[in-house]
């Protein structure tokens, strides 16, 4: 959650829990550079997507993944199938997956796609889902059918220093862009003119790796910090950061939450490494999440829709 994550391709920064090192490894490392206690502390949170051999050579450096409490018969949130994205990035090559919420393990399409994103959002007005390309920075539009990403109406700028974007919130086409961003010290939101590109430094949001935001239909925000592993209400006016309460899930690398536009529930899909992912409901009164699925061997970023716009078009 390194691509639009970091500046340019050729700083080649890890985002690590209170710094940023530059130049320690390449952003898709397909292999280590042969010294573990080198490499694995510097990504013990990173907002980067797991590098492939991150879960063999770093066995002995990742903590003991604690499993989420399973929603039971009765208290899930209401299973009313309203569709959903997840951008596979654990996959070779990226897979661009379509399922009925809540059920994130069992997409019914998986088109393979070279779109590749840490920020995607859902238009609720038009049924468009829109995303910041990693390479270029480009916002533009996906095809929810293939996963083809459309570039346009703009090339996003403006970061603050070595600020890397981590996500991408709005109400729909006619609100406020909000992108978040994070440099490993600190995190900020920024609201976007997609016309333009131009971002706008609202302000700090006091946590380091706030690796993802999501705004509810009454505009308000929040946000995932992986370095505190902990949900936030975030203040869109001045980009302050409140803290609700821990998940219970210890979190690492580019993942996703977003709200079931139709019930209000805050989703989460919260990826520890080496391939376990729980996809949860979250309360917004204590932060605590509660699996409700568990994709096998899978890293996403996602978006979900109102149930309302299973009719629209896919492209």
């Amino acid at each position: 959650m390194l691509n639009s994550r970091t500046r340019t391709m050729s700083a080649r920064s890890i985002l690590v829990s209170g710094a940023i090192l530059v130049g320690a490894l390449p952003a898709f490392a397909s292999q280590p550079s042969g010294d573990p206690a080198r490499d694995c502390p510097a990504l013990a949170n990173s907002a980067q997507r797991e590098p492939t051999w991150y879960a063999t050579e770093c066995q002995a450096y990742i903590p003991t993944v604690k499993l989420l409490p399973v929603a039971k018969a009765g208290t899930a949130p209401a299973t009313i199938g309203d569709p959903a994205y997840q951008l596979d990035l654990r996959a070779t090559p990226n897979t661009f997956d379509t399922f009925a919420l809540p059920n994130a393990a069992s997409p019914s399409s998986t088109p393979t796609t070279t779109f590749d994103s840490y920020a995607l959002e859902h238009d609720n007005a038009t049924g468009v889902l829109w995303a910041i390309e990693n390479v270029t920075f480009a916002l533009g539009t996906v095809n929810k059918a293939t996963g083809v990403f459309t570039a346009g109406p703009s090339t996003v700028t403006g970061l603050v220093g070595t600020d890397s974007i981590t996500g991408l919130a709005f109400v729909d086409s006619s609100s406020t862009f909000y992108v978040s961003a994070a440099d490993g010290t600190d995190s900020r939101l920024y609201s976007l003119n997609p016309a333009t590109g131009v971002l706008t430094n609202i302000g700090a949001m006091g946590v380091p790796l706030m690796i993802d935001i999501a705004i509810n239909n009454a505009g308000q925000m929040y946000g995932h910090d992986i370095s505190t592993d902990s949900i936030y209400s975030i203040n869109t006016a001045t980009g302050a950061a409140t803290l609700i309460g821990a998940t219970g899930a210890a979190a690492n690398f580019a993942q996703s939450i977003d709200f079931d536009k139709s019930t209000g529930v805050l989703y989460a899909w919260i990826y520890s490494g080496s391939g376990v992912n729980q996809f949860a409901s979250i309360d917004l009164a204590t932060g605590a999440a509660t699996a409700v699925s568990t994709p096998a061997n899978k890293e996403y970023e996602g978006a979900l829709t109102p149930v309302s716009l299973q009719s629209f078009s896919v492209d």
